[in-house]
């Protein structure tokens, strides 16, 4: 079809970016309280180290166990009722954590909590899909991703000034209601009059997704990348504190600096990715980069290198994901009729890094050694930039090039 002959964009779009953005940014935030009030956390419930770092990943079990499911049941009934029934779920678990006496009750609120961003992030690229062109869609995930960010910097650099942890899981669950119910009013699946996508049975959504390689080759990316950041975030905080004499709140603002510059490369790596129209110079490189940004971000002096290190570390960590999450739209074997399914799976792979490398891998080899701890993060961060280099360039310069051909 002519370019010229393709309706324009609904303007309702950026609607539907602004509540998935607050569905993601609560959904973090809850999460990443945790690795603020860990001071607090860890002698009331008598944490080990392995015990915190589940708690820390409790939220993305839902992912790992119902991502691919939910990304089928989104294909066939829709994003907009799959996620809705998480959020009751999750705004239960974040509210009564205040309840948690010990270490099994913690956890499974947890794991209740992150319901609902596991099966939106699970479908994430078949709204937006719906919603954006194809030549906005790093873009579009780009702004969409920075919330997750955003999230974890709201929390790590506030949640320590709540004067108990009471006051701060009520006041989150709170939000999370608000958002709720935001979700339910405001999200449309799709624009009017936009073709409807075939019903078919969900083992055949799954089927067509395992075959892809490219599929594979993402999510284990994003399984690095995840088990990376979890690991990063979840301990610096309290590795400054119990090792580097760094008080609670101080140590919380620090972090705090690579969430703003995760936001900030989540914004602008994918919107440069789809000015130049390509993709793959915005990986490799990037996480090389990245890992060695990530160590150094723990041994350097504390004071104005640190800053400068950890936004700049923020920066990187903020490019990837975004674009691998675009993905399932752009992959010409997939597209918006398989992109939930596609979506899932690859939500499954990347959150399954998230819970257990940092907890049954990273943790059980450094145990307290945070300098081991942060090298083994490191690793991981590397090692997306190797399994990207196997990726298709899928950028809107090569699309264009592959149209033109074909004309």
């Amino acid at each position: 079809m002519d370019d010229s002959l393709k309706p324009s964009p609904s303007p309702y779009r950026w609607v539907i970016l602004i509540v998935m953005w607050f569905a993601m940014f609560i959904g973090s935030l809850t999460q990443f309280q945790v690795a603020a009030l860990a001071f607090w956390i860890i002698p009331e419930l008598q944490l080990t180290s392995s015990q915190f770092a589940l708690i820390m990943s409790a939220p993305m079990l839902p992912a790992v166990l119902l991502s691919l499911a939910a990304g089928s049941l989104a294909d066939r009934f829709g994003v907009k009722k799959v996620v809705t029934v998480g959020f009751a779920f999750s705004v239960a678990g974040v509210y009564f954590r205040y309840l948690a006496t010990d270490f099994t009750i913690l956890f499974s609120l947890m794991v209740f909590s992150g319901l609902s961003s596991a099966l939106l992030n699970a479908n994430a690229a078949k709204l937006l899909g719906a919603w954006f062109p194809m030549e906005k869609m790093g873009t579009a995930m780009g702004l969409y991703f920075s919330s997750y960010s955003a999230g974890i910097t709201v929390a790590l650099a506030t949640s320590a000034m709540f004067p108990s942890t009471k006051s701060a899981y009520v006041t989150a669950g709170v939000l999370m209601l608000f958002v709720w119910i935001a979700w339910m009013v405001l999200i449309k699946v799709k624009p009017v009059g936009a073709p409807e996508m075939p019903v078919m049975p969900v083992i055949k959504y799954i089927g067509v997704v395992i075959k892809s390689r490219n599929v594979w080759l993402v999510g284990f990316g994003l399984m690095f990348f995840m088990g990376a950041n979890m690991a990063f975030n979840g301990f610096f905080p309290n590795a400054l504190n119990a090792v580097r004499g760094v008080d609670p709140v101080t140590a919380g603002l620090l972090a705090s600096i690579v969430t703003l510059g995760t936001m900030l490369g989540s914004i602008a790596g994918p919107a440069m990715s789809d000015h130049v129209g390509m993709i793959k110079p915005f990986l490799a490189p990037v996480s090389i980069l990245g890992a060695f940004a990530m160590y150094a971000a723990w041994i350097v002096p504390i004071g104005a290198a640190m800053w400068v290190t950890l936004f700049v570390l923020g920066i990187l960590m903020g490019i990837s994901m975004p674009l691998l999450m675009a993905f399932p739209m752009l992959l010409s074997e997939i597209g918006p009729v398989y992109a939930g399914t596609a979506g899932g799976m690859i939500a499954t792979l990347q959150l399954l890094g998230a819970f257990v490398i940092p907890a049954f891998v990273i943790t059980p080899l450094a145990g307290t050694n945070f300098s081991m701890l942060f090298g083994l993060s490191s690793l991981c961060f590397a090692l997306l930039g190797v399994v990207s280099l196997f990726l298709p360039e899928l950028g809107t310069k090569l699309r264009v090039k592959i149209k033109n051909v074909s004309a």
